[in-house]
């Protein structure tokens, strides 16, 4: 599970959208003591920005459009506000000090970040106010330099209780569709699966029946969908390191089989991952698997029936099992696994050509 701990460590600001170094504090700290905000002796100038807002049944997805030259290293910090002005708290996971923060990088003029609205803290329904400031740290600096700000109204739906649960299950989906890619997965794969969502996002104990219920059930769900909404909810999540989880999840019951690699490929795309990158990506995962001659491989000829191919693999296949190769050297288990793999693969392969 070498990718796992990586990406355990890469979570940790998974919701608010990823911490940058040590600036969100200031950020944060400067708009406290009114750095930020339309004070007598510093005029903040107004950015000219356009927001686009996209809904899905969870929350809202914001795009920022900056249509001025914005600096590299500059960050948004996006606050809500109250019509009195108050700041709008959140829960844990999208807060600072309380209050509600999405914080991103602004990169070729554009940030976007999404907002749940069961994760705020507010009385009731109406129009708030988006307030969005652009900083920037510059090298040396020990306070950050205000470059601009700019308001939006905001319309809030009817409050509504926070499920962390709720707001993975896109993320639950790909799992599941890469987990029963070759059918009913086993116990083994979704306890992996469940104790990575627990550690990861701190699913509290009150949830944890909910999750596991969730994650014994078919997968049923349209990967496509669910992949663009992991892209909205997690803009901090690179679609690298989603395709190295689900790579992961692909080996819980072992080697990755050839529908498992399909729709991890599939997935990536629909991520941003560019298809031409794909063998380059599919490679670094370990998941790319090149046979020669899997007739050799399995010892058959090529007019061997349908029932000797699957005699044939079982047979190979039994000599490489890890309780035959348990008290062996790292070296020869290490071996075995890949000759597993490349078994497997040489049975799909043939079995694909009849």
């Amino acid at each position: 599970m070498r990718w796992w701990g990586k990406l355990i460590g890469g979570i940790a600001g998974w919701a608010i959208a990823g911490p940058i170094g040590g600036l969100l504090g200031l950020a944060l700290g400067a708009i406290a003591d009114g750095m930020t905000d339309d004070s007598p002796r510093i005029k903040i100038p107004e950015l000219d920005v356009e927001i686009r807002q996209t809904d899905d049944e969870f929350g809202r997805f914001v795009q920022l459009f900056f249509r001025r030259d914005v600096p590299n290293g500059a960050v948004t910090v996006n606050l809500l506000l109250d019509s009195r002005g108050r700041t709008v708290g959140a829960v844990d996971a999208f807060a600072d000090r309380g209050q509600f923060v999405a914080h991103r990088a602004i990169e070729r003029g554009t940030t976007e970040f999404y907002i749940p609205f069961s994760a705020l803290n507010y009385r009731r329904h109406g129009t708030y106010t988006l307030k969005t400031t652009v900083i920037m740290l510059s090298p040396g600096a020990d306070e950050p330099t205000t470059l601009g700000m700019k308001t939006f109204d905001f319309i809030l739906p009817e409050p509504a209780s926070w499920s962390r649960l709720e707001f993975l299950k896109p993320l639950m989906t790909l799992c599941l569709a890469v987990l029963h890619a070759d059918g009913e997965p086993s116990q083994r794969g979704t306890k992996i699966i469940r104790k990575f969502f627990i550690e990861s996002f701190e699913i509290p104990r009150a949830q944890r029946s909910a999750l596991k219920q969730m994650l014994s059930g078919t997968f049923d769900g349209d990967y496509g969908l669910s992949a663009r909404a992991v892209r909205r909810r997690m803009p901090a999540m690179a679609p690298t390191d989603i395709a190295a989880l689900l790579a992961e999840v692909a080996r819980c019951d072992g080697p990755p089989s050839r529908e498992s690699r399909r729709r991890i490929k599939e997935i990536a795309i629909y991520l941003g991952i560019p298809e031409n990158r794909w063998p380059e990506l599919e490679q670094k995962l370990d998941l790319s698997i090149k046979i020669e001659d899997p007739w050799e491989m399995l010892g058959i000829d090529r007019d061997a029936t349908r029932a000797d191919i699957k005699r044939a693999y079982r047979t190979k296949l039994a000599g490489l099992h890890p309780d035959k190769v348990a008290r062996m050297d790292a070296e020869i288990r290490d071996l075995a696994k890949t000759r597993t793999v490349e078994l497997r693969e040489a049975y799909e392969t043939i079995l694909d050509d009849r």
